[in-house]
Formats: structure tokens, C-alpha cells, sequence
């Protein structure tokens, strides 16, 4: 949850509509995720995209949620951050972090 807090604290200078989700299960999937954000929080999502091996269909461990507004996204990843326990999909704590962002590979 440190890591969480200190991603979106750096990337505030990127803000954008969308969230990034990094450090998925192999099997999540799109349902998973939204059934887990919508035991967070209320406010509507966009979309959510996992993304996926073309081969295998598995996900490749991150996945992006689309908002509606910047003013969305950053009230969702405020709420992630704030969490009294880590953000869990799937059995698997999950990194989050703007979309669009400068900062290096964990």
C-alpha cells in the first residue's frame, strides 16, 4: 500500500482518465476486476481492458480502467491509496498508478 500511495503521489503531474493496474493473476479478467472496484467505490467506470497474451489468452499482469472524467479517476485512485489494507484482485495485491506516468519499472 506504501508503493501505491507514493506512485500517485509522483504522478499527479500525468493525471489522466484512466488508472493502471499492474500485478494481476494470470486469470483475472475483466468481471474480476469490476466486481472488486465496485466493493470500493461508486463511481462508474468506463471500461476495463486486461491485457492479454494473443497466444495463450492469459493476462499479462496489468490491465487499464477507464473513467469518465480525470476528476473520476483521481477520486478512485485516492480511495485505492487510502485502503486500510492492499488493493486485492484475484488473490493478488495490485500496484496502482495513472495511466500515463514518467516514472521507472518497480
Amino acid at each position: 500500500m506504501v508503493l501505491q500511495y507514493q506512485l500517485h503521489s509522483s504522478a499527479c503531474c500525468c493525471a489522466c482518465a484512466a488508472l493502471l493496474l499492474r500485478g494481476l493473476d494470470a486469470m483475472t479478467s475483466e468481471s474480476s476486476i469490476l466486481r472488486v472496484m465496485s466493493q470500493v467505490t461508486n463511481i462508474p467506470l468506463k471500461s476495463i481492458c486486461v491485457k492479454r497474451n494473443p497466444e495463450t489468452g492469459l493476462s499479462l499482469g496489468y490491465a487499464f480502467v477507464e473513467l469518465h472524467s480525470l476528476r473520476d479517476s483521481s477520486a478512485l485512485l485516492d480511495t485505492v491509496c487510502h485502503l486500510p489494507y492492499p488493493l486485492e484482485i484475484d488473490g493478488k495485491a495490485v500496484i496502482t498508478a495513472y495511466a500515463r506516468n514518467t516514472f521507472s519499472t518497480v
